[in-house]
């Protein structure tokens, strides 16, 4: 009796078919499925024939070269660089722009201010303090 018991979820988890989630919201005669929009008839016919529905993208390849890296300002600053400013980075990517960061596939994780040593002038010409930019970024 107990390996029965044992067994019958086994069997149900091979004999079940394969279960899909999505996320459908209706609003009047709208219907919202994990953030596409269809009319209540549009929705049913795909709802009624599961072949109608879109095959979801396969995740992306992995990406060949580094995963991690970090982007440093080469002088001192006394507020967040432009967007043109380039940043030196590391992993053999060059000087490049917070832009072209992003256009390359990088994503910023966090941005931390360094001060300057102590034998540099650590105020501006306004009176604020200088620091450098150091932007580690992944993909």
């Amino acid at each position: 009796m107990k390996r029965l018991i044992l067994a019958l979820p086994l069997a149900l988890a091979i004999v079940a078919p394969p279960a899909l989630a999505a996320f459908i919201f209706r609003v009047g005669d709208t219907v919202y499925v994990d953030g596409k929009r269809y009319s209540w008839e549009e929705w049913k016919k795909i709802r009624d024939n599961p072949e109608l529905r879109e095959p979801q993208p396969a995740a992306a390849a992995p990406v060949a070269g580094p995963r991690a890296a970090a982007c440093t300002t080469a002088i001192y600053y006394d507020e967040f660089p432009s967007e043109d400013e380039r940043f030196q980075c590391s992993a053999d990517l060059g000087m490049l722009t917070r832009g072209q960061i992003m256009e390359k596939g990088w994503k910023v994780d966090f941005v931390e201010k360094v001060p300057p040593p102590s034998d540099q002038q650590a105020q501006s010409p306004r009176g604020m303090p200088l620091f450098k930019y150091k932007l580690v970024i992944s993909r």
